[in-house]
């Protein structure tokens, strides 16, 4: 009799332990809406894969504080969704497109593989999907497109300047590497408030944590970094700024046409050797219109998300 009490209670014990599993299991994975863009509604579980998206094309988001890189996955979500709204107005998407193919090129090397082959088996290590990257990618792609389409007009080099800038040093060429926080600010009066809240934020939580925190620039998506940039190809304001700062300050609040611009010195390098002078111009024009393209992508994405409809849950 006490060996069949005994029986019951065990079953018992091992029904309510299954039970409490199954439970605790389906709240893990309940799915719950964050937020609605017009009519289209993102989950709990997009921005999860979200974040494992991002942090898979830049591992280095995996030493920041995951709370911060979860908000940032939402924000990037949301991009990407206005983003998409617009393009669809104008442009087909799941074409084939040679700027796509660039981009995840450079994705994967950026990574240390070398190979399409080897990059899809590195998604699916990951536990993502090459097509469903490849969409991301594109929707990047063909909105860097339609931007530089509708904005090219307004982009203004000048060629001339930029000569004479390479041909005053025509043997060495001051490289910086350099990270950037780029900020909205609605009105001048608010520049030093926020400048002293991000540099408390880069005090208590370190810079790459207050890009993810509060950065607009699509540099957030690599934690801030610019990479290597020739000084020479960099405006009046700003190399005075770089100037009076040494390798591991930040600079003083610049303001540029997206936002407040502050940029964090990490290296800096000079480079003596025979300059390839039109190559040097090449590469500087890019980077002039490259940048000029985000401030303009930058406005008109504001402008567009103004017009949908974003309610939060």
């Amino acid at each position: 009799m006490i060996f069949k009490k005994n029986i019951i209670n065990l079953i018992i014990i091992i029904n309510l332990t299954f039970f409490l599993f199954l439970y605790s299991a389906t709240k893990a994975n309940e799915v719950k809406i964050l937020f609605k863009i017009n009519d289209k509604i993102v989950t709990n579980i997009d921005v999860e894969n979200e974040f494992n998206y991002l942090t898979s094309l830049n591992p280095t988001l995996k030493n920041i504080d995951k709370s911060q890189v979860l908000s940032f996955a939402k924000s990037s979500l949301i991009k990407e969704i206005v983003k998409k709204f617009e393009i669809l107005k104008f442009y087909e998407l799941n074409k084939k497109n040679e700027s796509v193919d660039i981009m995840i090129e450079k994705i994967f090397r950026n990574l240390g593989i070398d190979s399409k082959e080897k990059f899809k088996r590195y998604l699916d290590e990951n536990n993502l999907d090459f097509n469903e990257v490849y969409q991301k990618i594109e929707i990047e792609a063909v909105w860097n497109q339609m931007i530089y389409s509708r904005f090219k007009d307004k982009i203004y080099i000048d060629e001339n300047k930029i000569r004479e800038k390479i041909l005053r040093n025509p043997k060495k060429i001051e490289e910086l590497l350099l990270s950037e926080i780029i900020i909205e600010f609605k009105n001048k009066s608010e520049v030093q408030n926020i400048y002293k809240q991000i540099i408390k934020s880069i005090n208590d939580i370190g810079f790459e944590e207050t890009v993810i925190k509060f950065s607009i620039s699509n540099s957030k998506n690599r934690s801030g970094s610019l990479g290597w940039v020739n000084k020479n190809s960099l405006s009046k304001n700003i190399i005075e700024e770089l100037n009076d700062i040494k390798v591991g300050d930040i600079t003083k609040p610049i303001l540029v046409s997206s936002g407040i611009l502050i940029l964090k010195l990490n290296d800096k390098k000079l480079i003596e050797q025979d300059i390839n002078v039109d190559q040097e111009i090449i590469k500087m024009i890019d980077y002039e219109m490259n940048k000029q393209l985000n401030n303009l992508s930058t406005i008109h994405y504001n402008k567009i998300k103004a017009n949908l409809i974003i309610n939060e849950y």
